[in-house]
């Protein structure tokens, strides 16, 4: 049996849109690399026209970055902010928790964990609350500047090409204390990489700071970032000091559970 109303036939043609567009998500997500837009038509088998006005208006809603020199397609971290319900479920997530627990419990602060997102900002996914009652606040989710922050400024110390497009962009101070030059940028970057381990403070907020180290995966790489965020007031050179062991230890901890195991060092104790 027909149905001739245009009404339903509109409705049904937008909904085999949508799910022709979540088809193309799929395809992308599939690939670590990225995606020209030829892989893209063969793979959802798709009029080429077609697949590129999709792709453009995913790109236009920041689901999907397009590489300006390349033309590679990759989707983005907004997806996943999204769906933020499910990180729950990633293995990062899951590994690094007690790990977290463990450094609230031993540093009395607030412990983050942060990726780094293509935008070159980086994005909260996992926290642990501090018992204190005046603590640092943060959503999971939130996508904060790598380039005046602990946990940024490590993923960008282990991540040359990163941070050579944040720095080649304007940096405007967020305040008073914001650094915004890039060759001293650059310098804590070099020290960072250098000691394992970073620190500011009332650079992206006047009254938060922090301290962070990196993650590794098995392969060594640097895949996340972990630190605790301080109240400013309560950020002395006694608490630094005290906090930093904490920090860098989670951090090694977390990295050996995902199978990092440096040169001529024995496995890290799990969390308890």
């Amino acid at each position: 049996m027909r149905n001739d109303d245009p009404k339903v036939t509109n409705r049904n043609q937008l909904i085999a849109s949508a799910a022709a567009t979540l088809g193309v998500l799929e395809v992308l997500g599939g690939s670590r690399e990225g995606m020209p837009l030829r892989t893209v038509v063969e793979r959802t088998g798709r009029p080429k026209g077609t697949v590129h006005r999709m792709l453009s208006t995913l790109v236009n809603t920041g689901f999907v970055a397009q590489d300006p020199v390349s033309g590679m397609y990759s989707v983005t971290l907004k997806l996943w902010r999204i769906g933020v319900a499910a990180v729950r479920d990633l293995d990062l997530v899951k590994t690094a928790r007690a790990w977290l627990e463990r450094l609230a419990s031993d540093t009395g602060e607030t412990p983050h964990l942060a990726l780094l997102d293509r935008s070159g900002g980086i994005v909260y996914i996992s926290k642990v609350e501090s018992s204190q009652s005046i603590r640092v606040q943060t959503q999971i989710g939130q996508i904060g500047p790598s380039w005046c922050t602990a946990t940024g400024r490590v993923l960008l110390a282990f991540d040359p090409a990163a941070a050579d497009k944040v720095l080649a962009a304007p940096l405007v101070a967020r305040t008073p204390k914001t650094v915004t030059d890039p060759k001293r940028i650059r310098s804590f970057l070099r020290d960072i990489a250098a000691k394992g381990y970073a620190v500011t403070k009332s650079e992206n907020h006047p009254e938060m700071g922090g301290i962070a180290a990196p993650i590794r995966d098995y392969a060594g790489n640097v895949v996340a970032s972990c630190g605790v965020g301080i109240p400013a007031f309560r950020m002395d050179r006694e608490l630094v000091d005290r906090c930093v062991p904490h920090v860098l230890k989670a951090a090694s901890g977390i990295s050996a559970d995902l199978g990092y195991q440096p040169i001529g060092q024995g496995k890290v104790k799990r969390a308890a």
